[in-house]
């Protein structure tokens, strides 16, 4: 599994070429798309939405991202309906779903990977699948760890769809969601504060990829 971290150029260009670290960007750092697609990472693409997508902000970064090299370009989540409160994340699948049919155009037209961001109240046979090319499990924190969302994200990647989820700022959380089968993750601390996390992150990644390599090796 993939942290994709955002901003935080210092600490990721020290670590460029570990295999579990790859770039995230948003509508307010589009200008940095062509570097992003340009350092072999993978990377994904958010829409701010927990901030207030800004529509001319996110059809620059659509058309940033549809000029640049995107071999290893994962998705880019299409706007959602979801707010901060002080009980937490509330978010809107309905509101989701008819934001999706407004903005996937804009990406069809652009050849990008769509990829929608699941909300609490997501079910198996509301999910426009054939419509995707990733998913993004947003949330709130207790839905997104659910068997309701496990379930989606084993449709999602039996069905050859890359599984990205925000929010994740623990290693608890990242077992979870690994467990989950999710690709990548991404939280607020890696960019806050990226020399704190992002190495012992990756140390810990790193551990964990190779006990999994050792489990499924074949017996000599």
């Amino acid at each position: 599994m993939i942290l994709l971290a955002s901003g935080a150029t210092t600490t990721v260009a020290r670590f460029a070429g570990h295999p579990a670290l790859g770039r995230l960007i948003q509508p307010r750092s589009w200008n940095r798309v062509d570097a992003v697609a340009r350092s072999g990472m993978a990377w994904g693409a958010d829409n701010d939405a927990l901030a207030g997508v800004k529509p001319d902000a996110y059809l620059a970064i659509l058309d940033a991202i549809a000029r640049a090299p995107r071999e290893q370009l994962k998705f880019v989540a299409t706007p959602d309906a979801v707010e901060r409160t002080a009980a937490g994340i509330i978010g809107s699948w309905e509101g989701t779903l008819w934001l999706w049919r407004c903005w996937r155009p804009a990406l069809m037209h652009r050849g990008l990977p769509a990829a929608i961001v699941l909300q609490d109240g997501a079910t198996p046979d509301s999910v426009p699948w054939d419509e995707l090319s990733a998913v993004f499990v947003g949330a709130s924190t207790q839905w997104k760890l659910s068997r309701s969302a496990e379930l989606l994200v084993r449709m999602a990647r039996a069905r050859g769809l890359w599984v990205h989820v925000g929010r994740v700022n623990t290693m608890k959380r990242v077992a979870r969601v690994e467990a989950m089968g999710a690709d990548s993750f991404d939280g607020g601390q890696f960019s806050r504060w990226p020399e704190k996390y992002i190495p012992p992150f990756l140390a810990r990644l790193e551990v964990r990829q190779h006990a999994l390599t050792e489990l499924l090796r074949p017996p000599a």
